[in-house]
């Protein structure tokens, strides 16, 4: 054998190697929202909040000296669930298409995924993992109005 050959074996070997390593199982957003379902005892007249979270979220009728701390919770790895939960989770899934549900621990969460999606879209996973929604829309909104009032 050449040296051309033995490192393509030894590449071979190696990448085989690493193939056979164990990789940690990570939640998915399935479990996630179903875990929340669950965990809430969430109903179909969940996702009509969906269609008024919006008016609710104006500058002049939210509360800016109230913050939340988050508290997340212990999810399972896999989530079994009814027929009815598994529709609700799905139809969740669907209707907050961003990629800030997977961070979601509470129904509020899940309701402030696309409001707080479409003013900062570039969140980072850690601050996702320990700041709650809440608290992170206020401080967006007043990110936004500070340099509106910069602006004038």
């Amino acid at each position: 054998m050449d040296i051309g050959q033995m490192d393509l074996l030894r590449h071979i070997k190696d990448h085989r190697a690493k193939q056979r390593q164990k990789k940690p199982i990570k939640p998915d957003v399935f479990n996630q929202i179903s875990s929340i379902v669950k965990q809430y005892g969430l109903k179909e007249s969940f996702l009509d909040i969906f269609d008024t979270v919006e008016d609710h979220l104006t500058p002049k009728k939210v509360n800016i000296y109230r913050i939340k701390v988050k508290t997340p919770a212990v999810r399972p790895l896999f989530s079994l669930v009814a027929e009815e939960e598994y529709h609700l989770t799905m139809s969740i899934i669907n209707k907050v298409d961003t990629p800030y549900l997977i961070f979601a621990d509470s129904p509020d969460e899940i309701l402030l995924c696309n409001p707080l999606y479409r003013l900062n879209p570039a969140l980072s996973s850690e601050t996702l993992m320990h700041y709650h929604f809440e608290t992170l829309f206020l401080h967006e909104c007043a990110k936004r109005n500070r340099m509106n009032t910069n602006r004038e």
